[in-house]
């Protein structure tokens, strides 16, 4: 961890926090984040105007948070703004501690000022994520909580437990921006008012097996990286194996659409179903996602797809190494086709 003298603390928090705060940083880099794990994420916090960097021209991604600081971060990320300066104030975050005071969360530091300065533990961060969610739980249950809603993970790498979330542990500022990313990436754009009595344990969600957060992973991908580039499409997770994109607005019609399969016993991608193989559309999201999950395909497989179609007749190919088979599917309506990896071929890469 980073240490600095006593004066020069202060000084560099007030940078860090409130220089630009709100606006871009358009053309500013650290040199601390070029090879870390978070770089995009930081990125993304920076430009949203959630957290700054140093004077010194370092992000210092790994510096555990405080709770001042926390509460901080998660108003502008989850609101999208700063909170206004309605009254004199002593210390810079006392409009963030009389904001979430009077919605009832559990900032410590309102009442006792020296805690604000102290490092926030992991399970005070789920007791203030699960109350922004309009709930009110607390210790054990607020760790469950914010895994069973997937906004974080354990910190021990495919343990998703109480205690492989390690609540007694600290937050750095780039874990803190990844959850608040997670947050508004799973729609979170509001802070509820946290109720005054605590909230059922009954009504809390299951904590996630592997296979449940790798097929979250996999919605998430395809949602940022493939869909927001075909415009008219919704997108939905089956609650199964299925991450589906369609045109379908109400309920009942024809599900015109493109659905990306994944197995659960080897946890990859699997497949992928088109009900209308010489749509455009669906083409283009077909290339894109076999793409996205290692094959490099073009239109001469789009050619191979069409062959299948007029023949009827299956099509067993080597993509990238690994076999992948285009079924036209001749008891479904004309069109639909299932391109799916044959991940159990011994010959596969």
């Amino acid at each position: 961890m980073l240490k600095f003298r006593t004066l020069c603390a202060p000084i560099l928090l007030a940078v860090s926090l409130f220089v630009g705060a709100g606006s871009a940083f358009a053309g500013v880099t650290f040199r601390d984040i070029d090879n870390h794990w978070a770089k995009t994420t930081i990125e993304w916090g920076v430009d949203k105007g959630i957290v700054n960097g140093y004077a010194n021209g370092m992000f210092m991604p790994n510096q555990n948070v405080t709770e001042a600081e926390f509460i901080r971060m998660l108003v502008v990320g989850i609101t999208g703004k700063d909170l206004q300066e309605n009254y004199l104030t002593e210390l810079w975050s006392d409009k963030y501690y009389h904001f979430l005071h009077f919605k009832n969360y559990p900032v410590h530091g309102f009442a006792d000022k020296t805690k604000r300065s102290q490092y926030i533990t992991r399970a005070h961060v789920a007791e203030l994520i699960s109350s922004a969610d309009g709930v009110n739980y607390g210790g054990n249950q607020a760790i469950q909580y914010v895994l069973g809603k997937k906004y974080a993970q354990g910190r021990i790498k495919g343990e998703n437990t109480i205690e492989g979330y390690v609540g007694s542990g600290t937050i750095t500022r780039a874990e803190v921006l990844q959850l608040i990313k997670n947050l508004t990436d799973r729609g979170m754009s509001n802070l509820y008012d946290r109720p005054a009595a605590p909230s059922a344990e009954a009504m809390l969600p299951k904590l996630p097996t592997p296979w449940d957060v790798y097929r979250d992973e996999m919605y998430l991908v395809i949602r940022q990286k493939v869909f927001p580039k075909y415009s008219g499409y919704r997108i939905y997770d089956d609650g199964s194996n299925k991450v589906v994109m369609t045109s379908t607005k109400q309920t009942g019609e024809t599900d015109y659409a493109v659905s990306v399969q994944f197995e659960p016993q080897i946890m990859q991608f699997s497949g992928i179903e088109l009900s209308n193989a010489a749509d455009k559309t669906q083409r283009g999201m077909l290339i894109e996602l076999l793409q996205l999950y290692g094959f490099q395909v073009d239109s001469a497989f789009l050619a191979k797809i069409d062959s299948a179609e007029k023949n009827k007749k299956v099509i067993e190919l080597k993509v990238s190494g690994k076999t992948l088979v285009i079924d036209p599917l001749v008891a479904s309506p004309t069109g639909h086709v299932h391109i799916y990896y044959k991940w159990w071929d011994g010959s596969r890469a």
